[in-house]
């Protein structure tokens, strides 16, 4: 950390232009003031601050850059004066933040200023000088939040050296060579740009060939960075709340989190990118298998790359070789498993014309030995069977699964590569994904966490199972088929003799006088794992640190034939208090989930140990 003695350090966080909702600018205080440790004031217009000094002082080139491509919400950015900070933090943890400028007036030299702020890596920022009156200048530090460069890995592909397909294509290595080639000119071309390429027009329309013609301008796109959006998961995190959340919990660097209903790992994906160690808790096997594949990024690409091609070469896209004849008695066995558990419903329909060749495909890919790779291709190809499943489709399913893996490969190696060109290190933390029950995690000691954060099942609202049922049958995950609902998960806890407080007690006698006496039973077994679960959570959890939980606002259910909305955050805010927690805050915020059942409006609880 750094003392600028009477020198006040002014730091201003810019908004990203590409925000969707106007609930996630007021999110970004929250996370920035986290980061800080410090409150900060927001800023409506930030060309506005060009009034007054030390605004007033700067250059035109600064200015340009700071006012280029502002939100055009109701809030542009936050400022804030401090007297300490270490600027990494703000470059390697912020999610809703395209920059943040570091403002001073003092008479210090630019190395000393680098070596006060920690800053070592010019990849990740850049510094302009400014003199005024008595020998002193004014310094802006631009730095570039971690988080935002990844994004535009999304972009790259885009880059017509990528996204057109090489015309004279000889093979599979020299195909991919071409893309990967092509990879690293964008992002070479995206590193200068971001630094200098301030006035230039955009190519509107088709023809685009420059970095600029995406990053700065197709703001309706919705950029996935890092492994997210991986798989379909009810109920999945969107990146920047989880991230913005990590740093709400006010972990360090070397610390380690905890996401007890870690579901898809969406919550914890990018603490290895924050130098942060995480463990998820998960009770299906399909989410243990997403949360593996998605949160771990420290493939061996060049391994991968081998066995994507050797698969690409062994592949007919008849879905039929020598060995095919071997496949039939399994074909018949999971059309007969599926039969049973879809009741023929459309999913079963939609995926039956496709079956022989997922099933001749799942046969090629478990002849991989490496299991990590073996595991990221399988849940690609279980990914494409939801997409088949879902919608009746007529076009080759080989196909389609080899156009993904091809786009996923080259996401995982534009961003290792990067990591390589930024110099930095995006697999640090370690993250271990636990089979379990979050009422019982004796395999974590106590006082042992540093932070807690996870979204947990919505009493009823959300079927976990459901659009992955055919994948799961498919793939072999017989255990999960057992849990049917999240309901039938619950009955397990009706043994449990536990005191709940009022509000529980309330709710439950509520859709019993309503004659809901099935839905009442559900409930409270539910209120009993919950219970359960918090008191589990506040034994791992170190003193003091703080335990993040997204929860539905409202919860909708017929109470004596009309549908009543229910106030259950308040609930689970109970609950929490009830195990001991203190309730350190609420932050409400708007859907930020692509599936929403019955939820409309989140409530994040802040519980401090």
């Amino acid at each position: 950390m750094v003392s600028f003695h009477k020198n006040k350090l002014i730091i201003l966080a810019k908004m990203k232009f590409d925000l969707r909702d106007s609930d996630e600018a007021y999110f970004a205080q929250h996370e920035i003031e986290s980061i800080l440790g410090a409150k900060v004031k927001p800023i409506k217009t930030i060309p506005a601050l060009f009034k007054d000094y030390p605004f007033n002082k700067l250059s035109d080139e600064i200015i340009q850059i700071i006012t280029r491509h502002l939100y055009l919400g109701e809030i542009q950015g936050y400022l804030a004066s401090v007297e300490y900070i270490d600027a990494r933090k703000l470059i390697f943890q912020p999610a809703f933040f395209k920059e943040i400028y570091l403002i001073i007036e003092t008479p210090m030299e630019e190395k000393e200023i680098e070596r006060n702020l920690s800053l070592t890596n010019k990849e990740l920022y850049q510094i302009f000088e400014v003199p005024v009156e008595n020998r002193r200048r004014i310094f802006v530090i631009r730095l570039f939040p971690l988080q935002t460069l990844f994004e535009y890995v999304t972009d790259v592909k885009k880059l017509p050296a990528v996204a057109i397909t090489p015309k004279n294509k000889k093979n599979w290595n020299e195909y991919f060579s071409e893309k990967e080639i092509g990879i690293e000119k964008g992002l070479n071309n995206m590193l200068t740009h971001i630094k200098s390429n301030y006035y230039r027009a955009p190519h509107f329309g088709l023809g685009k060939r420059h970095i600029g013609d995406f990053i700065d301008w197709a703001s309706t796109d919705l950029r996935k960075p890092f492994l997210h959006y991986l798989h379909k998961y009810k109920g999945k995190g969107d990146p920047r709340i989880s991230r913005a959340l990590i740093n709400i919990l006010r972990v360090n660097k070397g610390e380690t989190i905890l996401d007890p209903f870690v579901g898809s790992g969406a919550f914890i994906a990018d603490s290895p990118t924050m130098g942060l160690n995480a463990i998820g808790v998960e009770i299906l096997d399909i989410g243990k298998l997403i949360s593996e594949v998605k949160c771990n990024l420290d493939y061996d690409i060049e391994n991968l790359r081998k066995e994507i091609i050797n698969l690409f070469s062994n592949i007919s896209y008849s879905g039929q070789d020598l060995f095919t004849f071997n496949l039939e008695n399994e074909i018949r066995e999971i059309k007969s498993k599926l039969k049973k558990h879809t009741e023929e419903n459309r999913f079963y329909t939609n995926i039956i014309p496709h079956l022989p060749k997922i099933i001749y495909l799942k046969n090629k890919m478990e002849q991989i030995e490496d299991k990590k790779i073996r595991n990221f291709l399988l849940l690609l190809l279980s990914q494409k069977i939801v997409e088949f499943s879902e919608k009746k489709r007529s076009n080759n399913f080989i196909v389609s699964f080899m156009n993904y893996v091809e786009d996923r490969y080259l996401t995982l190696y534009a961003t290792l590569k990067l990591a390589d060109k930024l110099n930095v290190n995006i697999t640090e933390g370690r993250i271990k994904i636990i089979k379990a029950d979050s009422t019982q995690m004796d395999f974590i000691d106590d006082d042992s966490i540093d932070g807690i954060l996870t979204s947990p099942p919505y009493f009823d609202a959300l079927d976990y199972i459901g659009n992955n049922k055919i994948s799961i049958i498919i793939l072999g995950f017989d255990n999960d088929l057992k849990f049917g609902s999240t309901k039938d998960y619950y009955s397990k806890f009706e043994k449990y003799n536990l005191n709940l407080p009022d509000s529980s007690i309330d709710l439950i006698n509520l859709l019993r006088k309503s004659r809901r006496s099935v839905k009442a039973q559900i409930v409270e077994n539910y209120l009993r794992m919950m219970k359960l679960s918090f008191r589990e959570c506040y034994r791992v959890l170190k003193p003091g640190r703080f335990y993040a939980m997204v929860v539905s606002k409202y919860h909708s259910w017929t109470i004596n034939g009309e549908e009543q909305r229910i106030e259950t955050s308040k609930v689970l805010a109970d609950l929490g208090i009830s195990e001991g927690f203190k309730l350190a805050g609420i932050i409400q915020h708007g859907l930020s989930k692509a599936d929403k059942g019955k939820i409309n409006v989140e409530d994040i609880l802040v519980f401090q140990k």
